[in-house]
């Protein structure tokens, strides 16, 4: 099942993927685009945590994920079945008229709740029904075997654009929220303008048109249950954040803060990550070769380790740490995402990724919860220890597992 119809070409084979200008213009524009985001995320949880009550400003951070839980499937079968340019401008421009609306009433002096709250849920539901396109644009523009370095460049370029991000959020919220959302805007603009003007397909996914939203959800399912590489390839995927998110967003603050090293080491942690990270995806793209999910997973096993050091009560120990969690998790992640995009059946790749996509949504706050309990009955370094330890274990045993130790 995971080599059946697949993609067929379109016109002219496209050129080496180091000297298309094309893939190379859609990846800077979805930079920017991510660099805009986090100009948003910053600026909204400022103003959420000063507007509002400290639970209503969680329950505003946090809303985003139920619409996009609710809808993610469903964006799954409109990947499979619908043109991925027009899902994707359509999902982009969507974000612009929503932003549109709510920068006129965030400046005309609406200064509510429901600005933040109406806005979180039409991103949520946004991105729930049009993210499981974009997860399959790789695949229609590039040949099979450039996708782990278009992966690659997508990920620098994400990382990237959250390193700088952040720094231009906090410089950008000092001119209020609603220059914060005009900055994403405009970001979500220049990517529609690229995807309607630059992008063209070039090699035709197989849809199911002829079947109806609850067949094509059912097949989607039969193919998962049906494909033991694909099952494989859903847990190694979400155990990358699973384990690392605990660790990252509540374990590094933990640690900083019960050791009294000030609110400047958690920026450094966090830098460090980044970096590293970025250093792991170039990486990841220049070493490529054979067997790739297999030596994945074995680089994850390192992980582990990192995982389990942030929670040591040494500086040296909480950066190497980072350093080490954030280079392996460069190079498996674009090892594993440029390998699930050639695994995956493209007439099912949308479905599968949606399915992917609500695994995170599911499982990652609810393991940042169990953390924080562990964490608090134990102590960060039992939390963190055990977090690295399951990593560990689990991916060795994706590493020799049969589907993935015969993939090449």
């Amino acid at each position: 099942m995971t080599t059946s119809a697949e993609p067929r070409l379109i016109g002219t084979e496209p050129p080496a993927v180091r000297r298309d200008r094309m893939v190379q213009a859609y990846v800077l524009a979805a930079l920017v685009s991510t660099t805009g985001d986090t100009v948003f995320t910053i600026g909204l949880a400022w103003t959420a945590v000063h507007l509002l009550a400290p639970g209503t400003a969680g329950l505003v951070l946090g809303i985003e994920m139920l619409p996009q839980a609710l809808c993610t499937l469903l964006g799954g079968v409109i990947a499979d079945r619908f043109d991925t340019r027009r899902v994707m401008m359509a999902g982009q421009l969507s974000r612009v008229a929503v932003l549109g609306v709510a920068t006129i009433a965030w400046q005309s002096g609406l200064h509510a709740a429901s600005v933040l709250f109406v806005v979180a849920i039409c991103f949520g539901t946004i991105s729930g029904l049009s993210s499981p396109a974009a997860s399959t644009l790789a695949r229609q523009l590039v040949r099979s075997d450039d996708l782990v370095t278009v992966s690659g460049w997508s990920q620098t370029g994400s990382r990237l654009a959250r390193l700088l991000g952040a720094p231009l959020g906090a410089v950008v919220i000092q001119w209020g929220f609603g220059v914060s959302m005009l900055v994403d805007g405009l970001t979500f603009l220049a990517v529609a303008m690229v995807l309607l003007l630059v992008v063209r397909t070039r090699f035709r996914l197989p849809r199911t048109t002829k079947e109806s939203v609850g067949a094509s959800l059912r097949s989607g399912w039969d193919y998962i249950r049906q494909t033991a590489v694909a099952r494989v390839f859903l847990v190694g995927l979400a155990a990358l954040n699973v384990f690392v998110t605990p660790v990252f967003s509540l374990g590094v603050a933990l640690r900083v803060s019960q050791s009294h090293w000030g609110s400047g080491w958690l920026g450094a942690s966090e830098a460090t990550f980044a970096a590293a990270a970025i250093v792991g995806s170039v990486a990841g793209i220049r070493w490529q070769g054979d067997h790739l999910p297999r030596r994945a997973f074995l680089v994850l096993v390192l992980q582990g380790v990192g995982l389990a050091s942030v929670g040591l009560p040494s500086r040296v120990a909480l950066v190497a740490g980072m350093a080490l969690v954030g280079l392996t998790a460069g190079v498996a992640s674009v090892w594993l995402s440029g390998s699930f995009q050639r695994i995956i059946a493209p007439s099912h790749l949308g479905r599968v990724s949606s399915v992917s996509n609500l695994g995170d949504l599911l499982l990652t706050p609810a393991t940042v919860f169990v953390f924080g309990l562990a964490a608090g009955r134990s102590s960060v370094l039992v939390a963190t220890v055990c977090s690295g330890l399951a990593m560990s274990v689990l991916c060795a045993v994706f590493a020799t597992n049969r589907q993935i130790r015969t993939l090449r």
